[in-house]
């Protein structure tokens, strides 16, 4: 491979060197160096400067290694210094959590940053291993807080929708988040959950049980297939943007949404903020009121 992974430090190019290995818990054997800088001072009277040095991936280094790499090297072009701190597996992906003094700018607004390198290591390191394996970054433990959060906002709107009969369409969402909140809720008898909009971010929609027969009706043919512009198994029209969760298709979505940020006010494919409509929370553990739905539109009080 002609492209490098990580770039490293260190008082001599040894030095370098080890630091590098650490990083990417790799051996020696794995990996091959190209020296970019050299501390060496005009016959040792001049101060030296450290050592830089670019690591290439070798054929028989591991997925893991590889992702370590380029994520470190992601995180530092954005000036941010970063540690890995924990590695492993999730849901059938590779699991990769970091640490950082700057873990605020990390993360980004409604998580957005973090979704953008991720977007970029799975992007760089599928490109060149052909692996096809998942990578999921995650920063102090935050997707574990904006899951346990995403988690209580499902079952108290699924309390609302159950008390007052009327459907609630939560906030713009990614797929991993959309994909929590169905799998909340795939117990509750009293609710069912449908994702509505277009590209990747999209609304979840709480509908009352009773309602099912009678929205079904009126879907056409689709029913309650997924349609996804006229090609989900369900078939429907082509211009369908609303799809039923089934647990079998939740699993089947792909579990990590990786995205980058949109114009404010602006969603993929173009789709326009209207009137009532607000993000999903600016916080782990806040979340902006989701607006309630009936067949005359937002429930009072949303109206801009």
């Amino acid at each position: 491979m002609s492209y490098y992974i990580l770039e490293e430090e260190g008082k001599s190019r040894s030095d370098a060197e080890a630091n590098a290995l650490n990083a990417l818990g790799a051996s020696r054997a794995e990996v091959t160096f190209e020296e970019t800088s050299s501390n060496r001072g005009i016959m040792g009277l001049l101060k030296r400067d450290p050592s830089l040095i670019r690591v290439f991936p070798g054929e028989n280094l591991s997925l893991e290694a590889h992702a370590r790499g380029v994520l470190l090297t992601v995180v530092r072009k954005l000036g941010v210094e970063a540690e890995i701190v924990n590695t492993g597996e999730k849901d059938e992906n590779l699991y990769i959590e970091l640490s950082s003094e700057d873990s605020g700018f990390l993360i980004g607004k409604h998580g957005r940053t973090l979704d953008a390198v991720q977007f970029l290591v799975n992007l760089i390191v599928n490109t060149h291993t052909k692996s096809g394996r998942r990578i999921m970054v995650d920063v102090e433990q935050y997707r574990d807080r904006r899951e346990k959060s995403l988690i209580k906002l499902a079952k108290r709107m699924a309390e609302r929708v159950a008390r007052s009969g009327r459907t609630v369409a939560l906030n713009y969402m990614n797929p991993y988040e959309r994909r929590i909140i169905h799998l909340a809720l795939e117990e509750d008898g009293r609710v069912y959950t449908e994702s509505e909009g277009n590209g990747v971010y999209k609304r979840v929609k709480l509908i009352p049980t009773e309602r099912r027969e009678s929205s079904g009706s009126s879907r056409g043919s689709g029913g309650r297939g997924r349609n996804r512009g006229g090609r989900g198994r369900g078939g429907g029209n082509r211009g369908g943007n609303s799809e039923h969760r089934s647990p079998s298709s939740v699993m089947q979505d792909d579990p990590y949404g990786d995205q980058l940020n949109f114009p404010d006010g602006q969603e993929p494919d173009g789709n326009r903020l209207e009137p009532g409509q607000t993000r999903y929370g600016e916080e782990p553990e806040e979340f902006e009121q989701p607006f309630e739905e009936d067949s005359e539109g937002p429930a009072p009080g949303n109206e801009r």
